[in-house]
């Protein structure tokens, strides 16, 4: 979706992986999330369009900000279809495991606060569960009534782009509606931070070792000349 609302002239658009770029927004959005007062026309400055997390998750807030805009909610063929990409991307943020393995980096465990914030401030407050397919259906219910009506598309990208641009108000372009995978490069993006944890957990357990070792040898030698020193 990013990539055609580039293409349509709605760019820079923000997405998800946005914030592994730019650590100060990824506070900025932990802030908002966390209901702190946002002006969100700063926080959005320079961006024509936003999709995925966190902004879907920050309808109201960013409707209040931006009264006129237009909302283009995204509909997947299931929503145990939607489930199955968002356990398998973004979610997988929010586990311990990975949370502890990015800890040393810090805009690493930033972002997996941000998304820690959205499923328990947004997700569970609003839709009253954690996880699974109930949120992509309470999640549309809760779109449905909180944008006017002439003010929201219900879209799937099969549809292509006749839909998309009448309601947007911008001519079809002559280029096939691009069907990149949003979730590969997520994924791409997750797998870089799990590499970058291990290298600096490897760092970290080097040096504490390389510590431990030194000091140990020396309290060895210390022991072992103070002993020589005696029998001499």
């Amino acid at each position: 979706m990013q990539a055609a609302l580039s293409i349509l002239g709605f760019a820079p658009c923000h997405h998800m992986a946005s914030l592994f770029e730019t650590p100060a927004r990824s506070v900025a959005f932990l802030d908002a999330l966390n209901g702190k007062a946002t002006d969100f026309r700063a926080l959005m400055a320079g961006f024509r369009a936003t999709v995925d997390n966190p902004g879907c998750d920050l309808v109201p807030e960013l409707m209040a900000a931006f009264p006129k805009a237009k909302v283009v909610l995204g509909l997947r063929d299931s929503p145990e279809v939607w489930w199955k990409s968002c356990s398998e991307t973004v979610y997988c943020m929010s586990y311990t495991s990975y949370q502890a393995l990015v800890y040393p980096i810090p805009f690493l465990g930033l972002q997996s606060r941000v998304v820690t914030a959205i499923l328990e401030n947004k997700w569970l407050a609003r839709y009253g569960v954690l996880s699974g397919p109930e949120v992509y259906t309470r999640h549309r219910a809760f779109i449905r009534d909180i944008v006017p009506p002439d003010q929201l598309l219900e879209f799937n990208v099969k549809e292509g782009w006749e839909p998309l641009c009448k309601f947007l108000g911008v001519p079809v372009p002559d280029v096939p509606f691009p069907h990149t995978n949003d979730s590969a490069e997520v994924n791409a993006n997750i797998r870089m931070a799990k590499l970058m944890g291990v290298a600096a957990w490897t760092g970290i357990l080097a040096v504490l070792g390389g510590a431990f070792y030194w000091g140990v040898r020396e309290e060895v030698w210390k022991t072992t000349f103070g002993f020589l020193r005696k029998l001499i």
